[in-house]
């Protein structure tokens, strides 16, 4: 009697993991490829234009200084992004930094961005949980004005 409570527990355990398991995987897209090499980068303007209320907080990594973005500075992305070309849209440059210099964090109510700011000319875009690689971007040709390292300089100055 024993054997057969014993044999039927089992039975029962083995069934509901295996119902349990069960999960419909043709509902998920598994994209290989990024579309294009400014994927994150028109998500983020996206998010800019539309949403009205974001934090933005900018990084200092050499000391680790933390400070919120005003919204006229928050602003100077959103002018950077626009004057943005697709000859601005890179892979990724043999001679970047291994470290950025400043980090931007953009929280918006449905993503969360990451810029890294490397030098004058180089810096990178992605989502704080993106399944592709990153954008670089050379902000060759953009306005001192718009240059994103010219901000972080001024924000820690």
């Amino acid at each position: 009697m024993k054997k057969i409570l014993f044999f039927l527990n089992t039975l029962l355990i083995i069934t509901i993991l295996f119902v349990g398991c069960n999960y419909n995987f043709s509902s998920i897209k598994f994209e290989k490829t990024k579309p294009n090499n400014f994927y994150y980068t028109n998500i983020l303007a996206k998010d800019l234009t539309l949403e009205s209320s974001y934090k933005c907080i900018i990084l200092n990594t050499n000391f680790y200084n933390e400070k919120e973005l005003s919204k006229e500075n928050a602003e100077t992305i959103k002018a950077m992004l626009k004057s943005l070309n697709k000859n601005n849209f890179i892979s990724k440059p043999t001679d970047l930094a291994e470290k950025p210099s400043y980090k931007i964090f953009l929280t918006f109510d449905k993503d969360k961005f990451v810029i890294n700011i490397y030098n004058e000319k180089y810096l990178s875009i992605y989502p704080w949980d993106g399944s592709f690689p990153v954008d670089y971007i050379d902000m060759t040709g953009i306005p001192a004005s718009q240059n994103l390292y010219s901000l972080a300089k001024y924000i820690f100055n």
